[in-house]
This record gives C-alpha cells, structure tokens and sequence, in this order.
C-alpha cells in the first residue's frame, strides 16, 4: 500500500523483465521489476483515479467503475463471453463478476502475450473458431482495456450448470485449504480477493488452466508459482472439482 495526495492506493502497474502486468501491493512485496502506481484508490465507490509517474510528478485521471453497456472493444468478446461474460462452453471461462482489477490483469497479460493465446486453445462459438485473444488486444489502449474489465466485473456471475465427484471435490478441499485459500477466499468465491472468481468456474477450463500455471505457461506470482509446481494431476483434477462443487 502507498499513501500519496492523502489517500491510500493499493495497485501497482508491474514489468517484470519484459512481461506487463498489475500487482496488488506495495514496491517493496512486488515480485521485481519496475512499478508505476496506477488506479484503485481504496474506498473509492463512484471514480477510480489513474496515477502514473511522468518526469517525477503524477496526474490523476478519474474512470468510470462500470458502462451502461458493453464498450465498442467487447464486440471482440460476444461469441465466446457474450454481452453478459457467462460462457456455455465448458473450455471458456465466465468471466462475468470478477473484479475490474483482476480483469485488467488478465487482458494486459494478454497483449504482452503472458498468456497462451493461440486461438485453437479457446472455444468456438456458433461454428466458427475464437480469435487469437493476444492479437485482438494488442492495440488496445489502456482507457479500452479498463472500459472492457469495468463492463464484465459489473455483470453477475452465474455457476456453470456442471456436476462433479463428490470424492474428488473433497480431496480438492483439502488442497485449496492447505494451498490457495489464502488468496482465493470463501472457496474461490469472492471477487474482492483479485484472484478472478474460481467457485462454480467450469471445470475443463480450470483444468487447462491450472496446468498451465503448474508448466509455467502463464505469468503468476512467486508464491502461487510455487504451490502450482507441487500439484499432481489428480490434484488438479480434485481442486477442478472443488471449485464446480461450490459454485451451487
């Protein structure tokens, strides 16, 4: 946390040996590289103020929280999220619901290609296969990214319609208490943590995912990185199932 201009900030806008992303903390937590404070003042209900370093001194810049309705830049989305972000493909997440914070995260990793973004990895939507999600990005502005995270972190989420092994999501409980419940709080429920919204998230895609982190293909931070690479696939597999399991 950093205090500037009387108010407490909490966000920082990281790079990290080439790669871009926001991290949640102060200068001195983050996992390296160079930090620029960006926008999230705490207890900030109707604007949310942008400060960057220029030459030594900051300007703030007020944002809207949520749009109306979807920005021109989320047409992008609509075949696999929809106008809303609840996703009826099992290999696409929701991503209605999460904290604007979290989703300003993922598509900036996105367009510095942190993320695996072939467009064989996601699903398709009415016959026609997504877009590189990289490409559909990389000329997005940071004013569009945050128009395009507010609108989707202002829809509800809504559980995938999905089952689950009962014996599976009880070992996956056990895994996220010992190993991710300190950061996904209330079983991977809660947006307010920044860690996206894991409880009723579909399970193929929480599996792909988690894989991902645990083969290093997808940026994390140091502690999560850690805890991914002790997870066996049966873990993953139960922790999937965990999630499914609480999203009722």
């Amino acid at each position: 946390m950093i205090v500037f201009d009387g108010q407490k900030w909490t966000g920082l806008h990281c790079s990290f040996s080439g790669r871009q992303a926001r991290w949640r903390g102060s200068q001195d937590q983050s996992p390296g590289g160079s930090c620029v404070m960006r926008r999230k003042r705490l207890n900030s209900s109707q604007t949310r103020p942008l400060a960057t370093a220029i030459l030594g001194a900051f300007a703030l810049v007020a944002a809207p929280l949520a749009l109306a309705g979807a920005p021109d830049a989320a047409e992008s989305c609509l075949g696999c999220h929809g106008a809303d972000g609840i996703s009826n493909d099992p290999d696409t997440p929701t991503i209605s619901g999460a904290s604007d914070f979290f989703l300003e995260n993922q598509l900036f990793l996105f367009q510095g290609e942190e993320r695996p973004c072939v467009a064989d990895l996601f699903a398709k939507a009415d016959d026609v296969a997504a877009a590189d999600h990289c490409a559909i990005v990389a000329d997005w502005s940071e004013d569009t990214i945050v128009e395009v995270a507010a609108h989707y972190a202002d829809q509800p989420f809504q559980p995938a319609d999905q089952s689950w092994d009962e014996a599976r999501a009880s070992a996956g409980a056990a895994i996220h208490d010992e190993s991710c419940a300190r950061c996904h709080a209330d079983a991977g429920s809660d947006p307010a943590d920044d860690a996206g919204i894991l409880a009723g998230q579909w399970k193929p895609y929480l599996v792909r995912t988690m894989t991902d982190y645990r083969e290093g293909a997808r940026w994390q931070p140091g502690t999560m990185e850690r805890e991914m690479q002790e997870l066996s696939d049966a873990d993953i597999e139960a922790l999937a199932a965990y999630y499914a399991s609480q999203g009722e």
